[in-house]
């Protein structure tokens, strides 16, 4: 990505940044990129704004960052308040606080805290702690969910799903945080339409169909339907309306 002669750019304070091609962009502050951005690296600490793409080897990011168009990076980091009104792409993400995006594609995603992506999330590996609102698809190979606060996705799949109940209560600005973005009430519980994967566990989850190969449904879960091919536990604190076995 890097080219030859290639400059690197520092904002400190406040200012603007034109887009192009660059080594390192680093902001502290409030700064503001003007255009499409490629770098081979993407600091910011403060307040960030482009008012395009961004494409980065490694992009971090602390405090409040906005991208009017698509993220693309190959390892990312953010903490704070991150808003992406395109598609986020990423080999390796890890994000931490209150998270919008049109979708997310790539390879690891961990994330903790809130999480609203109006399409789907795909990815090998999603690793979350927090709250979610997907408006589509949520599909990895491995799914792994701690839940502090209401969440909601149209369907999930992957090959093992395990959605548990998180042992840890709200803190203050993350309850606040999820009240913004998804309402009132703070219930820790998952609504889902459709669960499918070969291993599913799950925890407060309420679904229409549940199908794979081996299944655990656990306390607070309320499905409509269960379909395995292998083995189905429920738990006493469970309610599954129709078992079927095929």
């Amino acid at each position: 990505m890097k080219a030859v002669g290639e400059r690197n750019i520092a904002v400190s304070g406040s200012g603007r940044i034109a887009g192009g091609v660059y080594g390192t962009v680093r902001i502290a502050g409030a700064g503001r990129v003007v255009g499409d951005l490629t770098a081979e690296e993407f600091k910011s600490a403060g307040s960030a704004k482009v008012e395009g793409n961004l494409t980065a080897k490694k992009f971090e990011a602390a405090g409040s960052f906005k991208c009017e168009g698509d993220l693309e990076v190959v390892e990312g980091e953010a903490a704070g308040s991150v808003k992406v009104a395109g598609r986020v792409r990423a080999k390796e993400l890890r994000l931490a606080g209150s998270v919008r995006a049109k979708g997310i594609t790539g390879g690891y995603l961990r994330a903790g805290g809130a999480l609203a992506v109006e399409e789907n999330v795909e990815v090998e590996t999603f690793r979350f702690g927090g709250a979610f609102e997907i408006g589509g698809l949520l599909s990895a190979d491995r799914i792994e969910v701690e839940l502090e606060g209401r969440s909601w996705a149209r369907e999930i799949g992957g090959e093992q799903i395990v959605v548990r109940l998180s042992p840890k209560g709200l803190s203050g600005v993350l309850a606040q945080t999820l009240g913004l973005l998804f309402g009132k009430g703070s219930e820790k519980a998952l609504k889902v339409e459709t669960v499918e994967g070969d291993e599913i566990e799950l925890e407060a989850t309420e679904a229409k169909l549940v199908r794979g190969g081996r299944i655990k449904i656990g306390p607070g879960c309320r499905v409509e339907r269960v379909e395995y091919t292998e083995t189905l536990a429920v738990a006493k604190e469970a309610a599954v309306k129709e078992e079927v076995k095929g």
